[in-house]
């Protein structure tokens, strides 16, 4: 198994419809096929908002997560295996050979999402400068310090709804300032209040699947 690959999934749908696809902090390998159709393989963006995708009548996927802050290098790995079938062990050999993850963003990262409440705080725990943190995070995922820490917050908060808290309590839980902050958040990365979310179980079982949290 590839060290950086951090789950693989599959779906299918009988009909045309549509998804909704939560920011996770990861990216994706993942193949498409289409009735009748050869593979069409793709890399998914870095997400920094809810995303809505359509899917075909017949259509099957089937998706290679990686790590939070891995790097592809894209136009090779899409070329190499465009429009052929691989099993898993093939394509993480594919992956062995086009993705990288640098071990100092990857503790960074950790540390990030397990140190929520400043860039200062993280900075100090892994001995750095905020400046050398920011830099490194930024070269390292196109993202800010700040972006991650909030991520990993309205994650594991959404989460939380699956119990019996009041939306007040887990707010206050999360290090939010109040309620109505943690909706703000929760409008800017999931498109949904939380108490809609909260009556969304479709919507809270992905944020089971694993991601940056």
């Amino acid at each position: 198994m590839n060290k950086n690959l951090l789950s693989t999934w599959n779906t299918s749908s009988s009909k045309k419809t549509s998804t909704i696809i939560l920011p996770d902090g990861c990216r994706d390998l993942i193949m498409k096929i289409d009735e009748d159709e050869k593979p069409f393989w793709f890399i998914s963006p870095l997400f920094d908002k809810t995303e809505v995708f359509s899917i075909n009548t017949n259509s099957i996927f089937s998706g290679y997560r990686m790590k939070p802050g891995v790097t592809f290098s894209e136009k090779e790995l899409i070329e190499s295996i465009q429009g052929n079938y691989y099993n898993l062990d093939e394509i993480s050999n594919r992956l062995n050979d086009f993705t990288n993850l640098n071990r100092s963003v990857e503790e960074a990262l950790n540390c990030l999402a397990s140190n929520m409440d400043s860039v200062k705080g993280t900075a100090k725990t892994l001995g750095v400068s905020s400046r050398t943190l920011q830099r490194l995070i930024h070269k390292g995922t196109d993202r800010t310090p700040a972006y991650w820490i909030l991520l990993a917050r309205a994650r594991r908060a959404a989460r939380t709804l699956v119990e019996s808290s009041s939306l007040a309590d887990i707010a206050e839980m999360h290090g939010y300032t109040d309620q109505a902050h943690m909706s703000r958040e929760f409008k800017r990365w999931f498109d949904l209040s939380p108490s809609l979310m909260r009556n969304t179980p479709n919507i809270i079982r992905q944020l089971f699947n694993k991601g940056y949290d």
